[in-house]
């Protein structure tokens, strides 16, 4: 389950910058050493140099990703960029069932209003940590008319949590890969 966290977004940029930036410094690092080195490893032919470079750059991107996975991913300077991956992950799901969602509610589903309104707050925090003021511009409209809907259903509309299961069941598990 994931669940929408309060964070300052001036807090949120400087802390995945600041995350990035080691990740990136890391495959800089690890990049060239692999890339230099695999050549020297194989044998440096002029005709395949070029490939063998590319080769060690590519093993130290997967060294990398291998590194964020296993160590990084749970250090606190790297929280904020876990929580924007997760956060872009559960929106995901939901982009990719958004027809069938979309039908539900129409038809007065409570369950696909949940859904949607957990997207619509979910969408709005991901478009205020990315300063991106036309794209909650375009979404007000949407979001305010599925709340005063709710709201006449008596439902909360402080969604703030997500379960893919519960997506699954409301379209239908064949309809979400």
């Amino acid at each position: 389950m994931f669940e929408i966290k309060e964070i300052d977004p001036h807090h949120y940029r400087v802390k995945t910058r600041n995350a990035t930036l080691r990740v990136m410094a890391l495959f800089i690092a690890l990049g060239f050493l692999t890339s230099y080195f695999f050549p020297k490893l194989f044998g440096e032919n002029p005709h395949n140099l070029l490939t063998l470079q590319i080769m060690g750059a590519l093993i130290g991107l997967g060294i990398v990703f291998w590194i964020t996975a296993k160590f990084f991913r749970h250090q606190p300077w790297m929280q904020e960029a876990m929580y924007g991956w997760q956060l872009k992950r559960s929106l995901m799901h939901i982009t990719n069932a958004m027809r069938p969602l979309q039908e539900k509610v129409e038809a007065g589903d409570t369950e696909a209003m949940k859904i949607l309104r957990f997207y619509h707050l979910g969408i709005t925090q991901m478009y205020t940590f990315e300063q991106n003021t036309s794209g909650l511009i375009d979404l007000k409209v949407e979001k305010d008319q599925l709340a005063a809907k709710m709201r006449e259903l008596g439902l909360e509309t402080e969604q703030t949590q997500f379960e893919l299961a519960k997506l699954k069941a409301v379209i239908g598990d064949k309809e979400q890969n």
